[in-house]
């Protein structure tokens, strides 16, 4: 296995397992996100890094059985693919705006990273069922931030 590919694994056992200080550790405080102008526009330019500590703490409170898992992983040079599906019930606190609904929840997602030095400096892509997670049929502008909701598909 790569050095690469071991971070990022190392990572992932991690944040699923709520160590979310590992995200301070993996990604450099240069880290930028090619989709926050999208999903958080109100913190474009800043150090970015709570908004993935938030996602995860948010998704394991709303799913407190969340399981995490890595589908595929790709690695070119200096880059990793990776295909991964959260599942979990929502039992616990709402996801985003979404309350709980005590349904069982799929979502997929791909996140393409660029490490220098052993650490993540780029990504691109996320979640593809990030707003509502198919729980609510509508598409209004997210309650915190007042962001448009991505286009992409809605799953449950």
């Amino acid at each position: 296995m790569s050095t690469n590919l071991r971070i990022l694994a190392e990572y992932s056992a991690r944040m699923a397992a709520g160590d979310y200080a590992a995200v301070y550790d993996v990604f450099a405080p240069e880290f930028v996100s090619h989709v926050t102008d999208r999903v958080s526009p109100n913190v474009v330019g800043t150090d970015i890094r709570p908004q993935e500590e938030k996602f995860w703490d948010m998704a394991r409170r709303a799913f407190p059985d969340m399981r995490f898992r890595v589908n595929l992983v790709l690695e070119s040079g200096d880059h990793v693919v990776s295909n991964w599906t959260l599942t979990g019930t929502h039992t616990g606190a709402a996801f985003y705006d979404v309350p709980p609904s005590g349904q069982q929840v799929r979502i997929d997602g791909t996140a393409i990273l660029r490490l220098r030095d052993g650490k993540v400096v780029e990504h691109w892509g996320g979640p593809h069922c990030a707003y509502g997670i198919g729980l609510s049929p509508a598409r209004a502008p997210h309650a915190a931030t007042g962001a448009e909701p991505p286009s992409a598909s809605l799953e449950g």
